[in-house]
């Protein structure tokens, strides 16, 4: 277990350094099943592929209105209510309405408020997935430990995000941002 989590920190690491390199062979490598059951619902590697390409690809477009075609329409409109809290914006919530509005179905305290979609830098570089580790899956969705990096900045991003299966893709269901 050590051996794969020393593997993990290093890939994790190098990401930025070598990001032509880490294609889906390396993002392959990284994919971590907590829950080892025999039958499997969704594909591991195909979550994190499709959570790669539609990560990395929205930020080289740098097209904003694409983000509501990669999530469920209600977490969309949770993540759009989360990014104009207390903004001078007709329909923007207080703080305290956001909590109270979405406190049930979402932990609100992990929701970026006040800040952009997967990421909480306003001005961002090159954008890779550079580790993607399964937490928990169900019939439904899966749960991936993810870190977004930003090698021209140096950052990375924290983030636990959860994708539902839908048809033969996926959607993203909920982001717990933890920086």
């Amino acid at each position: 277990m050590k051996k794969i989590l020393y593997a993990l920190m290093i890939i994790g690491l190098s990401a930025c350094q070598n990001a032509k390199n880490n294609t889906e062979n390396s993002l392959k490598d990284s994919v971590v099943a907590v829950n080892d059951s025999t039958a499997k619902a969704i594909d591991n590697a195909s979550a994190c592929v499709w959570l790669k390409e539609n990560v990395e690809g929205f930020f080289k477009k740098g097209d904003m209105n694409a983000m509501a075609n990669l999530c469920t329409p209600a977490y969309y409109e949770y993540k759009m209510d989360a990014t104009n809290v207390d903004l001078d914006l007709d329909g923007s919530l207080t703080e305290s309405e956001f909590h109270a509005k979405y406190s049930k179905d979402y932990d609100t305290k992990l929701a970026g408020i006040g800040v952009g979609f997967l990421i909480s830098g306003q001005d961002y570089g090159s954008i890779t997935l550079s580790t993607c580790d399964v937490l928990h899956e169900d019939a439904e969705s899966i749960t991936l430990k993810s870190v977004i990096s930003d090698c021209d900045y140096q950052t990375d991003y924290h983030r636990e995000i959860v994708l539902a299966k839908e048809e033969n893709s996926f959607k993203i269901k909920d982001v717990k941002e933890f920086d």
